[in-house]
């Protein structure tokens, strides 16, 4: 999707708490970035029959695929979270003995947008050392890694960072998603991202820089 790029115009928010800093203009997207927001958008936008498959959580309580591939442990980079099979079955690339194989992936039930901005990061190329299944591990990852931008820092997202919201603003971090696009030619601030259960499923979803759930973003860092 097309990306607009202007300065982004001085803008105070007082009900949502955000003081964006003026003339603050958005960095261009990195390649490790477009890199890792391709993933996500290829996963959401594919046509292939087994990925389709997958953008839905299948059986209830949260059975997806994203997790099944995190779980497995056949696959060369399980998580060791342990967590159990709950029905589906569904193929998809992940390494086998040092081999990129297209095998069978046992699907596996958590909440997993983390799971999802995880998947991407991976096959992005990004460094994901510290990632887990908690969407809370994004900001510990921006935060060692020097790439996290708080609300009301100015920053402007970019394409492949992981969006880090609070919906109820209890401090406690709720959902994670990947940016896809991003939109200033409004001061609303417009963007994209995909993200996984979003609906229970993967899906394409507007929001502003400015809203009060936004807690910021996580870029991704190179390995």
């Amino acid at each position: 999707m097309k990306t607009i790029r202007t300065a982004l115009t001085a803008l105070v928010v007082a009900a949502a708490g955000l003081v964006a800093v003026p003339g603050v203009a958005q960095a261009a997207d990195t390649q490790l970035g477009i890199d890792v927001g391709n993933i996500a958008w290829e996963q959401y936008t594919s046509t292939n029959s087994d990925v389709v498959y997958r953008l839905q959580e299948r059986s209830g309580g949260d059975c997806n695929f994203y997790t099944g591939f995190w779980a497995d442990p056949n696959n060369d980079r399980y998580d060791n979270s342990g967590t159990g099979t709950c029905g589906p079955v569904s193929p998809g690339y992940m390494y086998r003995n040092g081999s990129k194989t297209w095998d069978d992936v046992k699907w596996r039930a958590r909440a997993w947008c983390a799971d999802f901005a995880k998947f991407a990061f991976y096959w992005g190329g990004a460094k994901y050392t510290g990632l887990n299944a908690a969407a809370a591990s994004f900001r510990t990852y921006g935060i060692n890694n020097g790439t996290w931008h708080g609300r009301g820092s100015g920053y402007i997202p970019r394409k492949g960072d992981a969006a880090v919201f609070d919906w109820d603003g209890n401090g406690t971090m709720d959902h994670v998603a990947i940016v896809t696009s991003y939109y200033d030619t409004t001061t609303d601030g417009d963007y994209y991202v995909v993200g996984g259960n979003q609906s229970n499923a993967v899906t394409h979803v507007l929001h502003r820089n400015w809203e009060s759930s936004v807690v910021g973003y996580a870029s991704p860092a190179k390995k």
